[in-house]
C-alpha cells in the first residue's frame, strides 16, 4: 500500500472501485451519487495499529476525518473492511451529514452495506492479526490458588490485589521490565 492513501487509492488497490461506485448508485439519484463518490473517493486511509479492530471510520464534529485499517490483515478480509467502513462515511454523509455520526450499525448502514454487497455484521475476524496478538502477550501474573498464568499486553496495575475468579486466589503480578 502507498504511504499518502486515500479510499481512492487504496479502493483501487483492492480492486473494489467499482463497487462503491455501483452501491452509491443504486441508493442515491445520479447528481447526489456523483458528488457522494467524490467525497468517499477524497477521504485519507490511515493505518492502524490495532489488532483486535479490522477498521475504523472516524468523524469529528459531523465531518469526515478519516479511514483507518489495519494492513495486516488478509486480503479478502481487508477489501470488505474497507468497503465496511466505506458503508459507515456514505451512511454518514447521506443521513447524518454535518451532525455527529449515530447508530453506527443501524438501518442506514445496514443498507449500505448491502449496496456494497458485504455482510452486514459488526465484526469481522483475522487469523493473521489473532496469531500477532497471541504472540505479543506477556505473562503478568500467577494465581497463587491454582498456578494460572495471566497473559496481557499491559501489566496488571500496582498496588492493587488480584482475585482470581475461578479459584478465589491471589494473583502475583510477575516483573516484565
Amino acid at each position: 500500500m502507498q504511504h499518502k492513501m486515500t479510499v481512492a487509492s487504496c479502493a483501487a488497490e483492492l480492486d473494489v472501485a467499482a463497487k462503491i461506485s455501483s452501491g452509491i448508485a443504486t441508493l442515491l439519484p445520479p447528481a447526489q451519487a456523483k458528488a457522494l463518490f467524490s467525497a468517499v473517493m477524497k477521504l485519507p486511509v490511515r493505518s492502524s495499529r490495532a489488532l483486535r479492530s479490522l477498521g475504523s471510520y472516524i468523524s469529528k464534529g459531523g465531518r469526515p476525518v478519516c479511514i483507518r485499517l489495519q494492513f495486516r490483515q488478509e486480503r479478502e478480509l481487508l477489501a470488505e473492511t474497507l468497503l465496511h467502513e466505506i458503508a459507515h462515511l456514505c451512511d454518514h454523509l447521506s443521513n447524518q451529514h454535518g451532525r455527529p455520526y449515530r447508530q453506527a450499525h443501524g438501518p442506514g448502514w445496514q443498507s449500505w452495506a448491502e449496496a456494497f454487497g458485504i455482510s452486514a455484521r459488526r465484526t469481522g475476524k483475522s487469523q493473521v492479526l489473532c496469531e500477532i496478538h497471541e504472540q505479543r502477550l506477556k505473562l503478568v501474573a500467577v494465581c497463587l490458588g491454582c498456578g494460572l498464568e495471566v497473559r496481557r499486553l499491559r501489566r496488571l496495575n500496582r498496588g492493587t490485589r488480584y482475585i482470581h475468579p475461578g479459584c478465589g486466589g491471589r494473583l502475583q503480578p510477575v516483573d516484565v521490565s
